[in-house]
C-alpha cells in the first residue's frame, strides 16, 4: 500500500514508477492535469518535498548556542548533578531535542526554509550502478527535512512565542521534559518523582497566577514537545554540521564541554 491515499488509475502491466516516468510525455493532455491535480491535493506531497534552513551558517550556530546554553543549565540543577553519570547521559539523549526547542523559543530564534535539489527519479534508476561510488562520496550532504515535519516545527516555536513563556515557566517544562523516565535508568523512580515535582511546580506557578486556561495551552506544549521528532530536528539543526557522523555522540560531546 502506498503511502497515501492517491488512487492509481493506471493497469497493473503499466504501474511501475519507471514506466510512468518514461511514458509521461505520452499522456493525454487531460491525463497529465488530472496527475498534476493529484500530485497536488496527495496527502503526502510534504512528506516527499525537503527542506533545508535557508541561511543554515547563522541558524546552526545560534541553535547549538542554545543546545549549550540549555545544558549549562541542565548541570546546574542540583537534583540532575546528584544523578549517577550514566543516568544523566541517558536523560540528555532522550531530551536534547524538545529542549533545544525549548531554547528557541526562549531565545526567539527564527529561521526560513528553502526547498533542496535532489535528483530526479529517472536518472537514480539510470545511473544507478555508475553513480554508486559518486553517492557514497556526497553522502554527507543532508537531503533535507520533510516539509510537513519542518512546517510542524515552525508552527509550535510560533504558538509557544505566542504564549509569552515566562522565565519560570521555561525553567518548569525543561525540568518536566529533561526528567522524563527511559529504561535502564538506576534511578528510574527517583527520576519519574522529579518529573511529577516539576509538572506539579508549573501548573502550582499557573494557578497562583489566576489564569486558569493557560494551564491547558501549557499542558498542550509539553505533550507537543515529548512527541517531537529528534531526527526531524538533528536533521533541521545538526545534520548540516555534522554530516553522517552520529547525532548522539555530537550531541554527548557538547553536554561533556566544561
Amino acid at each position: 500500500m502506498s503511502c497515501c491515499e492517491c488512487k492509481v488509475t493506471q493497469d497493473t502491466g503499466q504501474g511501475s514508477i519507471l514506466y510512468s516516468i518514461l511514458n509521461r510525455d505520452a499522456l493525454c493532455p487531460q491525463a497529465r492535469e488530472d496527475t498534476t491535480a493529484a500530485h497536488r491535493c496527495c496527502s503526502c506531497a510534504s512528506m516527499r518535498k525537503l527542506v533545508a534552513i535557508r541561511a543554515p551558517q547563522s541558524v546552526i550556530r545560534a541553535a547549538c548556542e542554545v543546545l549549550l546554553k540549555t545544558f549549562r543549565f541542565v548541570k546546574n540543577v542540583p537534583c540532575f548533578r546528584g544523578l549517577p553519570a550514566d543516568d544523566q547521559l541517558r536523560l540528555v539523549r532522550n531530551s536534547w531535542a524538545p529542549l533545544l526547542l525549548l531554547g528557541l523559543v526562549q531565545d526567539s530564534v527564527d529561521f526560513d526554509t528553502v526547498e533542496t535539489q535532489k535528483p530526479s527519479l529517472l536518472h537514480e534508476i539510470l545511473t544507478h550502478d555508475a553513480g554508486r561510488r559518486e553517492r557514497t562520496a556526497g553522502a554527507a550532504q543532508h537531503p533535507g527535512v520533510p516539509l510537513c515535519d519542518v512546517q510542524s516545527i515552525q508552527m509550535f516555536l510560533v504558538k509557544c512565542r505566542g504564549l509569552t513563556i515566562t522565565v519560570k515557566e521555561h525553567a518548569f517544562l525543561k525540568g518536566a521534559i529533561l526528567f522524563t523516565p527511559v529504561p535502564e535508568l538506576e534511578c528510574q523512580e527517583y527520576i519519574h518523582a522529579l518529573q511529577r515535582e516539576a509538572e506539579r511546580a508549573l501548573y502550582e506557578h499557573v494557578g497562583n497566577r489566576g489564569n486558569a486556561s493557560r494551564s491547558g495551552k501549557l499542558r498542550v506544549v509539553l505533550s507537543t514537545l515529548r512527541a517531537v521528532d529528534p531526527d526531524a530536528v538533528a536533521g533541521l539543526f545538526l545534520r548540516p554540521l555534522t554530516g553522517t557522523s552520529s547525532i548522539d555522540e555530537h550531541v554527548l560531546a557538547m553536554f561533556c564541554e566544561r
